[in-house]
C-alpha cells in the first residue's frame, strides 16, 4: 500500500477539492478560536487576532473551537464509513451529520480510553520502581494503539454496537491478522508525518524575518492552520489505510 499514492487521490476530483476547501476554511476558523481564548486567559493581548475580545466573546470563542474539535472528530469516522462503501479514496462531504456521527462513536471511544488508561496506570504500579521496563512498558501501549484505531474503524464500518467491539481480547484477534501489513503502512505513514513536519518547521522559520508584531501573529496562526490541516490529511490517510488492510486481512 502506496501511502502517497492515498495522499493523491485525496486531492484527485471536484468533490474532493471542494472539500478539501472546506476542510482548510473550518479549520483556520478553530485555530483563531482557539487563539482568542488562549490571549485572554493569558492576559496577552499582543497574542489577540484583532483585539482582546470579551468575556462574552472568549465563550463563543471556545465553543466554536470545541464544537469544531468534535466535528473534525465525527468526520474521521464519516470517512472511515464510506471506506468501506468504495475502493476510491473520496473524501466525505461537509455536514452536519458529523455530530451525530461522533455522538454514536463516543462511548466505543470512551471505553477504549478507559481501557488504555487503566493499563498504564497498571504499568506505573508494576514498573515504577524499574525505568527501563516500565519505557519497554509504554513502547508496548504505543505498538497496540493502531489497533484500538481498528476497532474505531471496524464500529464506523456500520456504526453497530456488538461484544466484538467491547472486548479486549479483539486486539489480540486484529494483531494475529494485520500486524505485519499494519506495521508496514505505519512506516509509510510515520515517514510521511515526519517529511510534514520539516516542511512545516521550515516554513514556520520563516516568520522571524517579518518586521510587524501583527503580521507575524497573522503568519503564525497560517502556520497553525497549515499544519494542522496537513495532520487532518495524515489522520485521513492513516484511517484509509487501517480500513483497508481490515478490508484485506480481517473482514473478508
Amino acid at each position: 500500500m502506496n501511502i502517497f499514492k492515498i495522499i493523491k487521490e485525496l486531492y484527485t476530483g471536484k468533490s474532493n477539492l471542494i472539500a478539501q476547501l472546506g476542510i482548510f476554511s473550518l479549520i483556520g476558523i478553530m485555530i483563531i478560536s482557539v487563539n482568542q481564548v488562549v490571549s485572554a486567559f493569558t492576559g496577552n493581548t499582543l497574542y489577540s487576532v484583532f483585539a482582546a475580545p470579551s468575556e462574552g466573546e472568549v465563550i463563543i470563542f471556545a465553543l466554536t473551537g470545541i464544537m469544531l474539535f468534535i466535528y473534525f472528530s465525527g468526520y474521521l469516522f464519516k470517512f472511515a464509513h464510506e471506506c468501506f462503501d468504495s475502493s476510491e479514496t473520496e473524501l466525505a462531504s461537509i455536514s452536519m451529520d458529523c455530530f451525530p456521527i461522533f455522538l454514536k462513536t463516543f462511548p466505543v471511544m470512551f471505553i477504549w480510553s478507559a481501557y488504555v488508561g487503566l493499563a498504564l496506570l497498571l504499568g506505573y504500579f508494576l514498573f515504577t520502581i524499574n525505568r527501563l521496563e516500565f519505557f519497554a512498558y509504554i513502547i508496548l501501549i504505543l505498538i497496540l494503539l493502531p489497533f484500538v484505531n481498528m476497532v474505531f474503524i471496524i464500529f464506523a464500518k456500520d456504526f453497530s454496537y456488538s461484544k466484538q467491539i467491547f472486548n479486549p481480547s479483539t486486539i489480540v484477534k486484529l494483531m494475529s491478522k494485520t500486524f505485519v501489513p499494519a506495521a508496514l503502512f505505519l512506516v509509510q505513514y510515520l515517514f510521511a508525518g515526519f517529511v510534514f513536519f520539516i516542511i512545516s518547521g521550515i516554513i514556520f522559520s520563516f516568520i522571524s524575518y517579518v518586521n510587524s508584531r501583527e503580521q507575524q501573529i497573522l503568519c503564525i496562526l497560517f502556520v497553525l492552520s497549515l499544519s494542522s490541516y496537513i495532520q487532518m490529511i495524515l489522520n485521513l490517510v492513516y484511517y484509509k489505510g487501517l480500513a483497508e488492510i481490515l478490508k484485506k486481512y480481517y473482514l473478508k
